[in-house]
């Protein structure tokens, strides 16, 4: 990251002012609330990890006021009314970057929670980027420290704590190993049917007999200056489309900051279902296969014991420029795929209801995987 220019430094640091004594007047003027709930959306909707503690904490805490705040984490005058609503919060839960607490010195009663919206550990972010191309820089973090002032962070098992400790730069004994809420989906019957009739109702294309439906669910690239490398999923793909098998259909579900030209590409697609609704999670329901460049997804993919692959042309220059905690193979038992000739041999062999040995990858990302989203909120409620 390059540096910052001199008007950004003093703005940063005047806006940084007001928005601590701001904060501090409404901490001064209002009584703190023991039943509330303050939820950042940082996607826009209550989706995934916060959905699933959302309802527990309704289970939990019949009186808590839950707030839920979509953010732009953007330096405007947005983010006064969200420290406004803070200010007398016991807590705070995050799912991922959160400008506004890294900004302020947040009351010794605000708990903030950080349920971090990947499973594992796989490629490297937050304090671990720190001098990459994709990462910030000292000069930023002395003006900004982000992912600070977490008391609480809960990750999908115990062998991975120390690599979170050191993404967010926070005491080790502060990250629980108590799992992935939205891992919840997968234990429950009920619930999973539920999804899978309304995704076959908004998307009738998954409804047909004897096809293989094959989830495509690339990681976030980074843009501009902080670009890992120029490999781009949606060329690929859209090669090979015309070569794929008459009974297979690709699902591909892009990642919220997908350039909205490629979308209309893959809809061009007479075998390619663009997934613009429901989450990764509800789709591997109705999946026979997942494929991924380097998401963490695929954790969650291997608790359904299906085929799955890694497509990583880019694998050398990402690990140089990006970096991954531990090596591809260690951590997934995924097919590595390195081209698109044998991606595509590998998309056409597929069936629908193969069984794929998952269970090594499994036991070791993963130590809770029932009850998490109630074990996470009586943890941090009582702690």
């Amino acid at each position: 990251m390059r540096s910052l220019p001199t008007w950004k430094k003093w703005y940063i640091i005047l806006y940084k002012i007001v928005l601590n004594v701001i904060y501090k007047i409404f901490t001064l003027m209002r009584k703190p609330n023991e039943n509330k709930f303050v939820i950042a959306l940082y996607r826009g909707g209550l989706e995934g990890n916060l959905k699933y503690i959302h309802d527990s904490i309704i289970i939990a805490k019949p009186k808590a006021e839950i707030h839920l705040i979509s953010s732009r984490n953007k330096m405007n005058l947005g983010l006064f009314n969200e420290v406004i609503k803070l200010s007398n919060a016991k807590y705070l839960i995050l799912d991922d970057y959160y400008l506004p607490i890294y900004l302020l010195t947040p009351n010794s009663n605000l708990k903030v929670i950080q349920v971090w919206h990947a499973a594992g550990a796989f490629k490297k972010f937050g304090y671990s980027t720190v001098g990459t191309r994709f990462g910030p820089s000292s000069e930023y973090l002395k003006l900004i420290p982000i992912h600070s002032n977490y008391t609480h962070a809960y990750v999908s098992s115990n062998k991975i704590r120390g690599f979170y400790a050191e993404a967010f730069n926070m005491p080790l004994n502060k990250v629980y190993p108590l799992g992935v809420p939205r891992t919840d989906l997968f234990f429950n019957k009920s619930c999973r049917n539920k999804v899978i009739e309304e995704l076959s109702f908004h998307y009738p294309k998954i409804n047909k007999p004897n096809r293989v439906y094959i989830l495509l669910a690339p990681t976030y690239r980074g843009r501009g200056k902080q670009m890992e490398t120029s490999f781009n999923m949606v060329d690929e793909i859209i090669e090979i489309a015309p070569l794929i098998k008459a009974d297979v259909r690709i699902i591909y579900k892009p990642h919220p900051y997908t350039n909205i030209a490629d979308i209309k590409r893959l809809n061009n697609c007479n075998n390619i279902i663009v997934a613009d609704k429901f989450t990764i999670n509800e789709w591997m329901l109705t999946s026979d296969a997942f494929i991924t460049d380097y998401s963490s997804s695929v954790f969650e993919f291997a608790l359904l014991y299906k085929p799955m692959a890694h497509f990583v042309p880019d694998l050398k220059d990402y690990e140089k420029n990006r970096g991954f905690y531990q090596d591809i193979t260690e951590v997934s038992d995924a097919e590595i795929i390195l081209d698109s000739q044998h991606l595509l041999k590998w998309i056409n062999k597929r069936s629908s209801n193969e069984f794929f040995d998952s269970i090594r990858m499994v036991e070791y990302n993963f130590d809770e995987l029932h009850d998490v989203s109630h074990k996470i909120v009586n943890h941090f409620v009582e702690h």
